[in-house]
C-alpha cells in the first residue's frame, strides 16, 4: 500500500505501538468494528403506510409508472465505530523499509467531532431502508480522489469525528471520519447481509411543532 498515513480503529490494547507491517494493520484493524448498516432513502409522495409490507428485502424500488417518482437520495453504508469503546491508531508509511511507524494513538472520545449533513435536508415524505450487516474493514485511507489535498504531515487537529442525523433518527451518529477535511474511507474486506431490513415511512415539516413525525415501520424478511 502507498498511501502515505493509515488509519486503524480496534479497542486501544490491539493497536501495534511502534513499526508495523501492512498485515499487522489489518490484523489490528479486524478486531474493531465488525457490524455496520446499509442506510437507504427515497422521497415518498404519495405512499401509504400499508404498502411497507410489500416492499423489498433488498432495498430497491422499481418505478411506478404514472404514480409520484421514487427518487433515491441517500445510499450509504455506515460502519458501526463505537467511540465508546475503540480507540484510532495512525501509521506512517516508511517507503524504504516498507512498515508503518505508529505517530499517535488515542481513544476516539478524546478526537475533534463535528457535525455534517443529515438526510433528508428538506421538507416531505420519505422512505427509509435500513439493513444490518457483519463486516471486516480495512484500515482506513484517504479517499483517493482527495489525497492530493490532504496534508502529508500528521496533525491531530486534523482528524475529525462525524456525527450526523439520520433518516428518522433523534440521535446523533458517529458516520465517520475526515482527515484535513477530506473523507477517510475504510474498505470492506468482506460484508453479510442480516436476512431482515426495516422500511419506514416519515414526513419532515420543519414548520410544525414536531418536525419529524414516523408514520409507520416494518420489518420485511429474506425469502430465499
Amino acid at each position: 500500500m502507498n498511501h502515505s498515513l493509515v488509519f486503524v480503529i480496534a479497542p486501544s490494547a490491539c493497536l501495534p505501538q511502534e513499526e508495523a507491517s501492512w498485515d499487522d494493520l489489518q490484523t489490528a484493524q479486524r478486531q474493531g468494528p465488525g457490524g455496520a448498516f446499509a442506510l437507504r432513502l427515497f422521497t415518498a409522495a404519495g405512499a401509504a403506510a400499508d404498502e411497507l409490507a410489500q416492499l423489498p428485502w433488498e432495498g430497491s424500488l422499481e418505478p411506478q409508472g404514472s404514480g409520484p417518482p421514487r427518487r433515491l437520495i441517500c445510499d450509504a453504508v455506515v460502519p458501526q465505530f463505537d467511540p465508546r469503546s475503540n480507540a484510532i491508531g495512525v501509521y506512517q508509511r516508511n517507503a524504504e523499509a516498507g512498515t508503518y511507524r505508529c505517530v499517535d494513538r488515542f481513544p476516539l472520545t478524546e478526537a475533534s467531532n463535528e457535525t455534517c449533513w443529515f438526510y433528508p435536508t428538506h421538507d416531505g415524505s420519505f422512505l427509509s431502508w435500513e439493513r444490518a450487516l457483519s463486516v471486516g474493514l480495512e484500515p482506513g485511507v484517504v479517499a483517493a480522489e482527495a489525497q492530493a489535498q490532504s496534508p502529508t504531515d500528521y496533525d491531530r487537529g486534523q482528524l475529525k469525528l462525524l456525527w450526523s442525523l439520520l433518516a428518522d433518527d433523534v440521535s446523533l451518529t458517529c458516520v465517520g471520519l475526515t482527515y484535513g477535511g477530506q473523507r477517510i474511507e475504510w474498505p470492506r474486506a468482506h460484508s453479510r447481509p442480516e436476512p431482515m431490513a426495516t422500511w419506514s415511512l416519515f414526513t419532515v415539516d420543519t414548520q410544525a411543532d414536531v418536525a419529524l413525525t414516523v408514520e409507520a415501520s416494518q420489518t420485511v424478511f429474506h425469502n430465499a
